[in-house]
Order: structure tokens, then sequence, then C-alpha cells
């Protein structure tokens, strides 16, 4: 939705602020665009069997689980892609990430300081090989804290396991894009990590789907509860939340409610008030309200945040690469206290995606540093 023709039944959503335009989707784009730009196949999608020794999310071996509580896996190659506190923190979920990165022996990246999130796309709409996975975690894993993927498509989960091997650390936060086929995903997402769940520290449901209409606040909370038993069936019991729009848990708060923690996104570039410097003057006051919206005192986690540093202003908001650094700066500055509350958006430009008037032509330009992959030309 652009701003020019918002209604005022979508007023209550946005609330006091315009930090978060309807149709704002930062990673994969929307189901239908995503699906449309890939028609259907993924180049560098597998669907070997492997045997697997299951460990959970704390690295603690497990039995199998019998074959009736395990979901069905199916065909990675026809499923589609994910769409894409200044704070205080109370009562944290418990922290998956925590356990069992002793056993990597990694040598950078980590769970202590701001996440990041990653897609695995080339620029000519092609899924990244495990070359090129390799390569863009060499230019950025060691430097965040965890990373944060948005689907199964394109082997993501796989590829990134492997390209973390024992170099890296970091832990994962994972993704269920897609809310019909919840079984597949997660057997999917469990034959990438090869069983061990030991890395990841929380998996997602949805992204954005209530603030841009791609499902109801019920559907969301019904695809939670099945996407829990199905994790928890092949062996994860860690965190699993709804990811959405600042402004839509606002006006929903059970979305937080049957979460384990409190997912946002949330990015002050779509508020046409908000300066770069002010980003995280921003965040704080929007935070606040979040947590004055939902039921007592869950964690609240920003999934998504970050500034372009090209394309059309937005009052205020003005993109370029100074712009970008004074935003990024006083982001995590609002998260000095706890730098892994945020996510980044994002590690590298996402030059598959498509520019539109309604997001400033800005959609291909949030790398930060300008950064983009070897895989798209970049150094």
């Amino acid at each position: 939705m652009k701003f020019a023709t918002a209604s005022v039944v979508l007023l209550p959503l946005f609330g006091l602020a315009a930090g978060q335009p309807s149709r704002h989707n930062h990673q994969a784009g929307s189901q239908k665009r995503h699906d449309a730009m890939f028609h259907g196949r993924r180049d560098n999608v597998h669907n070997e069997a492997r045997a697997v020794v299951y460990v959970n999310q704390h690295g603690q071996v497990i039995n199998k689980p019998d074959a009736a509580n395990v979901p069905a896996a199916t065909n990675p190659g026809g499923q589609t892609a994910d769409s894409h506190q200044p704070v205080t923190t109370p009562q944290q979920p418990q922290d998956a990430s925590s356990a069992g990165s002793s056993a990597y022996n990694a040598t950078g990246g980590g769970s202590g300081g701001n996440g990041v999130t990653y897609s695995p796309y080339k620029g000519n709409h092609n899924c990244k090989t495990q070359a090129d996975v390799d390569a863009d975690f060499a230019e950025f894993a060691s430097t965040f804290g965890m990373i944060r993927l948005y689907g199964v498509d394109c082997d993501q989960v796989a590829m990134v396991r492997k390209a973390l091997g024992s170099k890296y650390d970091n832990k994962l936060f994972l993704g269920i894009f897609k809310l019909d086929d919840i079984a597949g995903q997660v057997a999917t997402m469990s034959a990438g990590l090869g069983g061990d769940w030991s890395r990841v520290n929380t998996v997602s449901v949805g992204n954005e789907l209530v603030n841009n209409g791609g499902a109801s606040v019920g559907q969301v909370v019904a695809a939670l509860g099945t996407a829990k038993a199905a994790l928890k069936a092949a062996g994860y019991s860690g965190p699993v939340v709804i990811v959405d729009t600042f402004n839509a848990v606002i006006a929903n708060p059970q979305i937080c409610d049957a979460s384990d923690y409190c997912a946002v996104n949330m990015h002050p570039f779509f508020d046409p008030n908000t300066a770069p410097s002010q980003a995280g003057a921003f965040m704080t006051n929007q935070l606040s309200r979040v947590r004055a919206a939902i039921s007592g005192n869950k964690r609240v986690v920003v999934t998504e945040t970050g500034w372009p540093w090209q394309g059309s202003a937005n009052g205020l908001a003005v993109p370029g690469k100074d712009q970008q650094a004074t935003a990024l700066q006083a982001i995590k500055g609002a998260f000095a206290s706890d730098p892994s509350g945020v996510f980044l958006f994002t590690a590298f430009n996402d030059l598959w995606k498509k520019p539109e008037s309604a997001t400033f032509n800005a959609e291909q330009y949030w790398g930060m540093g300008a950064r983009t992959s070897s895989a798209d030309g970049g150094r």
C-alpha cells in the first residue's frame, strides 16, 4: 500500500508512527512476487537421503523420533521461498545459543553481538551455490552474532550450516515462511541441519503476514501451534515466534502473547519524520509502545531493521552511504545494553529484488556498507 492512498480503516495499524508501510517486504518480498520470480523451481536444492544422529538444540543426542511422529519430507524443489530495546530485557527465553557452542571450536562470530539477516539469492534470481554462501560468510559471519534466515528454499539451511562449519560459532534464527506446508518445511529444515539443532536459537513462523494481509491473526497463531508440534517431533524445543511489524503487534498483541518472545520488524526509514541520526530514538519509542501493548514481561527482539544506502528520500529519512552509517550507529547505540536484541538488515544488497516506488526504490540497496555479494560481482 502506498502512503498517499492509506485509508482511515488502516490508521489503527499505523498508530502514531509511519515506520512500516503495509506492503513493506524486506527479504524475499511478497510470497506471490517471489513465487513468480522463481517460476516454481530451485536450481540448487537437493533432496538426498541423509544418515543422521539426532541432536536437540542443547547439543544432546536424542533418540530418532518414530516415523509416525516425524513430518513427512517433501521435495524441497517444489517449495516456494520465504517472503522475506534500548533496552532492558526481562524474562529472556532459554537461550539455545549458549549451549553446545564449544563443540564447534569456532574462530569467530557468536551469540553476543548484533544479529544479521541473510538471503541466498543471486541478482539473476538463481539460488546461490555452496561456494557463493561460503564466500559470503567469510565476509560477515565473524562480525555478527546470530544469523537470521527466512526460509528453507535454495537448500539454504544446509548450505549455511556447511558455511559455518567449525569456523564460526554463530547461532541461527531459522524461518518457516509458508503456512500451508509447515510439516514439509520443518522436515527440510531438519534435514538441512543433519538432525542437529544445537546451532538453532529460534524458529520463526511467517514474516509480516498480518501486516501485509497474507494471513489473519488467528491463522498465524494456529500455524505457530502446528509448527511447535512439528519442530518438537523433529527434535527442537527452543523458542518459536511469529514475526510481524511493530505496528501489527501493537494493533494485535496476541501475536506476541502466543509467541515464546515478541519478535518485531521495525524500520525507522519508513517514518518520514525520522532522520538517520534519530533512528535509535525512534526505535526506543516504538519499543515502549510494543511493551505497553503486550502481556507480561516478554522479551522484545527487533528481528529486522536497517537503513538503505540508495533510493528516494522519504521526508527526513534520506538514503545514502553516510546516512546509512549514521542510522546504524544510532540503532546500535540504542541496543548497546542488549546487542543481541536487534537483527541488522542486511548482510548484502538484494539485487534480485524489484525497485518499487512504495518503498522508495530502495529495495535492492539495504546491504550494510553498500556491500554486494561476490556472487553478484561484489568484492
